[in-house]
């Protein structure tokens, strides 16, 4: 038994080290904002919404749990934790988030024990739930795997995996995940959840990709993400002449760490949207914070 113990470890180990490409891009020159941050990372349930906007409120969020690993990475602390997973399902219950847009998740491998993630969280919380996976390495690509994910109180009505750029086959495989989600009365919506390469001309074409499913969207758009970019670059001011970042109000998205923000919301559409916030630096799910927004869908059933 003690055997078997050693070479899962091992395994695990050398899973940490093929892996170990997901570290923050600190290449772009810090960025101090203007507006004030809303860090949130002490207390890790947010206030009840104040606003009184017209429209149909949602709360959504984007949420990179590093597969449920904690803050620290590398040997065995790459493991995914089923105790840090339950915390993150009830982070999303205690603060009556509807929609969450995760990054860094998986249906499953030796890393994370094998456990669904996403189907765990879903059936947590009694939501709706779609998966796709976008690398894996390893034991017939069981050693180690991770993708996007969706997680709605409401209706998944449709989905479709776009894989994104990449210069060279080696890379790692990004992709954008679209999902269109029935608010009943409301109407449809459309969630984008993405995760960016870490090399710069490789998220520039990326984000060019995923603006023009967001631009032919014929529902509200709202974009989610780990875009791995810092917000002085060329490519998130190209996207925010173009798209709205609702998020702009933040200065770090990333181990609580000041001007480390490379997470993101935006949206396209008729949308009202309150003061983006991050929680959970402090209960060490993951590396990242999850990011939310309150938005009010207006009405288009005119």
């Amino acid at each position: 038994m003690r055997a078997l113990h050693f070479v899962l470890v091992l395994l695990i180990m050398i899973s940490a080290g093929m892996t170990g490409a997901l570290a923050a891009p600190f290449a772009d020159a810090p960025l101090k904002l203007d507006q004030s941050s809303e860090s949130g990372s002490g207390s890790s349930i947010a206030k009840a919404v104040t606003q009184k906007m017209p429209g149909f409120h949602v709360r959504v969020a984007a949420y990179n749990i590093a597969h449920a690993r904690g803050e620290e990475s590398g040997g065995l602390k790459e493991i995914g934790k089923p105790s840090k997973l339950k915390g993150i399902a009830q982070l999303i219950k205690d603060n009556k988030i509807s929609i969450v847009g995760f990054t860094e998740i998986s249906q499953g491998d030796l890393r994370v024990l094998f456990r669904n993630q996403p189907k765990f969280i879903a059936k947590y919380l009694g939501y709706h739930h779609v998966y796709e996976q976008n690398y894996k390495r390893g034991l017939f690509g069981k050693l180690a795997t991770q993708g996007n994910a969706i997680v709605s109180k409401y209706p998944i009505v449709s989905h479709k995996n776009h894989n994104l750029y990449k210069s060279d086959e080696k890379h790692e495989q990004r992709s954008c995940l679209e999902a269109v989600i029935d608010l009943g009365k409301p109407g449809k919506i459309k969630i984008l959840v993405a995760h960016l390469s870490l090399k710069a001309d490789e998220s520039t074409k990326q984000i060019e990709e995923i603006w023009k499913i967001a631009e032919t969207s014929k529902e509200p758009v709202i974009l989610l993400g780990d875009f791995n970019s810092r917000p002085g670059s060329a490519r998130i001011k190209w996207l925010s002449q173009r798209m709205i970042d609702t998020s702009a109000n933040l200065n770090t998205t990333y181990k609580n760490k000041p001007d480390v923000k490379i997470d993101y919301h935006f949206i396209r559409g008729p949308w009202q949207y309150g003061t983006c916030r991050v929680i959970g630096f402090d209960l060490d799910y993951s590396d990242h914070g999850c990011v939310f927004n309150d938005y009010w869908l207006q009405n288009t059933r005119k």
